[in-house]
């Protein structure tokens, strides 16, 4: 029995434009650790996509990522204000604490991983801001969209970094699917980061078609500064720096990151519209981008089995049997036709 997986993005191929890229930077020598023709362009290049001067540092993971950006903007003696579920807390093995040479994460609760401004607003008046037998507010970190796949929509981003930055925090956007987030909400990259008032964001393309390659990308000069010495510190200004800048230009080249991604997001949606067909299915968070969080109905979870889907177990809102699939630009319309299939079965059965 042929096998497939909706369970993870990060297992899709990389995508023919930028592997092509990758052969295409793949001759002569260049200067190495960031002095070559690729990598002198992420910064012009970036600037265009954001609409405002960017300084961009390459890095090989989203956990790198995110530890650098919240190191650059948390003091060994500061804390994160995060959710409590978000990636940087529950999977990056305490990176952010790691690169901040000490810092706490300071974690809030709220529906669908999301952090509400009233939520925020009464962790900052709990903590006691500038109280020197506390550890400084320094950061506030977002993941858009959320590790339950939904986003925040442009005021709330507003909203929530307006009220950081009213404490004097800095606000950090984890974007390990930010252009997935882009696409559901049918706006500018600098609407949903520094016109909302992001500071710094991990911008993610690994699970959009890239092979490993994601960035720290800041529009504060300031923030720059600090981050060209940590990223060498921490081992990430790679000598053949071109390969990930290449990947990362041809992410952005005819728009190659929109496309891929509202492929990715399409697919959700077809395979939501085949589960809301079937009895028994309890979609638990909304469906915004290229992830769908659900409560399988026992026969159903063994029909897709039977039809090869592996399916990835995820425990949603404390309850049992919760599976997670997410989708990719990748994903093969025969076995997207096989999933519909095997739904419109069950639920004919069912009837």
């Amino acid at each position: 029995m042929p096998s497939y997986q909706f369970n993870s993005d990060n297992g899709a191929p990389v995508c023919d434009e930028v592997m092509q890229a990758l052969i295409a930077c793949n001759t002569g020598v260049e200067t190495a650790y960031g002095a070559d023709q690729w990598t002198e362009r992420l910064n012009p290049a970036f600037s265009e996509f954001f609409e405002r001067e960017a300084f961009v540092f390459p890095v090989p993971t989203g956990t790198a990522g995110n530890g650098l950006a919240l190191g650059a903007i948390t003091p060994p003696y500061g804390t994160i204000f995060c959710h409590r579920l978000a990636h940087v807390v529950t999977t990056e093995c305490g990176a952010p604490e790691f690169y901040s040479g000490g810092g706490r994460m300071t974690l809030l609760s709220g529906a669908h991983n999301k952090i509400t401004p009233q939520a925020l607003r009464q962790a900052l008046s709990d903590h006691g801001i500038g109280n020197a037998h506390h550890m400084q507010a320094s950061a506030l970190c977002l993941t858009q969209a959320t590790e339950c796949g939904v986003t925040y929509g442009l005021e709330e981003l507003a909203e929530l970094n307006a009220i950081a930055h009213g404490t004097g925090m800095k606000t950090h956007l984890d974007g390990a699917r930010f252009s997935n987030a882009l696409v559901h909400l049918g706006c500018s990259p600098a609407e949903m980061t520094w016109k909302a008032g992001v500071d710094l964001l991990t911008y993610g393309t690994t699970k959009n078609g890239t092979m490993n390659a994601e960035a720290v990308i800041t529009f504060d000069p300031a923030i720059g500064a600090a981050l060209r010495f940590m990223h060498k510190r921490a081992g990430h200004l790679s000598s053949k720096m071109r390969y990930m800048s290449a990947q990362l230009l041809a992410h952005l080249e005819d728009d190659l990151w929109r496309t891929n991604a509202a492929r990715a997001n399409g697919n959700a949606t077809r395979i939501l519209a085949a589960l809301h067909a079937c009895p028994g299915v309890e979609v638990v968070h909304p469906v915004h981008i290229n992830e769908v969080f659900v409560q399988l109905p026992l026969a159903l979870e063994a029909a897709l089995v039977k039809v090869g889907l592996s399916l990835r177990p995820w425990v949603c809102d404390g309850q049992g049997n919760g599976v997670r699939m997410v989708m990719s630009y990748a994903d093969e319309e025969s076995h997207l036709e096989i999933f519909e299939h095997t739904c419109r079965n069950f639920s004919k059965n069912c009837n």
